[in-house]
């Protein structure tokens, strides 16, 4: 993507975001998400939920990568078979899914169990 569509993408709505990861998921079949050596990056809220960040395009991910200052990390694909499996586990660890936040941290949180549920259609 180029930084101006990276840019209209990042100003639609956390719920337009939302539909177009959707759609763009299912088709593509991955995810891509920020990981380091320790593990996947993670985001927090007022309860200390963990939120992982994930997106519908490498482009977006290393974005955000940049914006919320995650040096050292890369930007990884999640096939859509491990990425239901993890949906399963986040759900039963009560973590929650960032679905494409955009550079100023704003987007749709949605649990993983919805999520998945939204992905299988």
């Amino acid at each position: 993507m180029t930084s101006t569509e990276i840019t209209a993408v990042f100003k639609k709505s956390g719920e337009e975001r939302l539909a177009l990861f959707i759609d763009t998921v299912a088709k593509n079949k991955s995810v891509f998400g920020i990981s380091d050596d320790e593990g996947w990056a993670l985001l927090g809220d007022n309860d200390d939920s963990d939120i992982l960040p994930l997106f519908h395009d490498a482009s977006l991910a290393a974005a955000f990568r940049d914006a919320a200052g995650f040096e050292g990390h890369e930007i990884e694909e999640v096939e859509m078979e491990e990425l239901l499996e993890w949906l399963q586990e986040l759900d039963e660890d009560g973590a929650m899914i960032a679905v494409c936040p955009n550079t100023r941290f704003e987007g749709a949180i949605i649990e993983p169990g919805q999520l998945m549920a939204d992905l299988i259609g």
